[in-house]
């Protein structure tokens, strides 16, 4: 515990924690951009997608051989900045930027972010395919995100630079996860137990603004179902899973996917419109998430076990 354990080698359980927390991300992404405006806010949503998990995990807190409670302090810090702190810089940015480039700044940047510290604070190793991989990638997002992300008159780069620290904090997150080598129940259980009890504390002094107690069911559900039960419960619960098969670095490349699924998915879901450009950054994102991920250079059968 409390020391970067290296990189698993590719496995089965791994890649299909992975493949179901894409689905889940991409499925949220997309439910973002079809979403009308609702009298919820932010405070409201991050109710929603900590409070559920919170309360459904909260037995594992309670356990007496739990493993998190040897955690040193700063390692739980990188784990708790993927809670609040990130969701309200999502929130931030998405007042001055298009959902869509949310979606390819966030996780389209984690793995350069993730590979960074890693290489920096662990002291891993920085092979030239996975090097290239990241460049590969962070390509592709450029090229997803198109003209907007120079224009400047627009105030898009407000959002885009809130987009960018949240995938920092996304990284410390990441990591963190690796770090702690706690379940992921634990885990899972920790970030939203913590950060409900941080929303009590600033909606208890005044400082967040929450209409949840004015929606109707009708209104609500969809959320609780993207927020709570879909990101909150089994994106968190799988993206843990993938970290402790396949290592951080692994997740956070094969979760650069993301933004380009996504893209391809809204065509028939959504009716958008892609341009070329677009398409180009789509199969120049999944090459560069499968040549830094190492799944191209995997040499040996996957493994069905860790």
């Amino acid at each position: 515990m409390n020391q970067y354990r290296g990189e698993p080698a590719m496995n089965a359980t791994g890649l299909t924690a992975m493949a179901v927390t894409l689905l889940i991300w991409v499925g949220f992404l997309l439910s973002l951009r079809a979403e009308s405006q609702s009298v919820l806010t932010p405070t409201d949503l991050a109710l929603l997608r900590f409070g559920l998990p919170a309360l459904c995990f909260w037995p594992c807190l309670l356990q007496r051989d739990a493993s998190f409670r040897q955690v040193r302090w700063p390692y739980g810090v990188m784990l708790l900045l993927g809670g609040l702190p990130f969701f309200y810089l999502i929130s931030y940015g998405s007042g001055f930027a298009p959902v869509a480039h949310a979606g390819a700044l966030v996780p389209g940047t984690a793995p350069l972010f993730v590979t960074a510290l890693a290489v920096l604070v662990f002291g891993e190793s920085l092979s030239r395919r996975r090097l290239l991989g990241l460049t590969v990638i962070a390509g592709g997002v450029l090229l997803l995100l198109g003209n907007g992300l120079f224009e400047t008159h627009t105030g898009y780069w407000r959002g885009h630079l809130a987009f960018l620290a949240a995938s920092l904090l996304w990284a410390f997150y990441t990591l963190g996860l690796r770090v702690l080598g706690v379940g992921a129940l634990q885990a899972t259980a920790l970030l939203c137990g913590l950060s409900s009890l941080g929303l009590v504390a600033l909606l208890g002094f005044g400082r967040v603004e929450s209409n949840l107690l004015s929606v109707g069911w009708a209104e609500l559900w969809p959320y609780l179902l993207a927020q709570g039960l879909g990101a909150g419960i089994l994106g968190s619960f799988s993206y843990a899973v993938a970290i402790r098969a396949l290592g951080a670095e692994k997740t956070a490349a094969l979760g650069s996917f993301t933004p380009a699924l996504a893209a391809l998915a809204a065509i028939p879901l959504l009716g958008e419109a892609s341009s070329l450009l677009s398409l180009l950054g789509v199969v120049v994102v999944m090459t560069g998430a499968l040549l830094a991920s190492g799944v191209l250079a995997a040499r040996q059968p996957v493994s069905l076990q860790r």
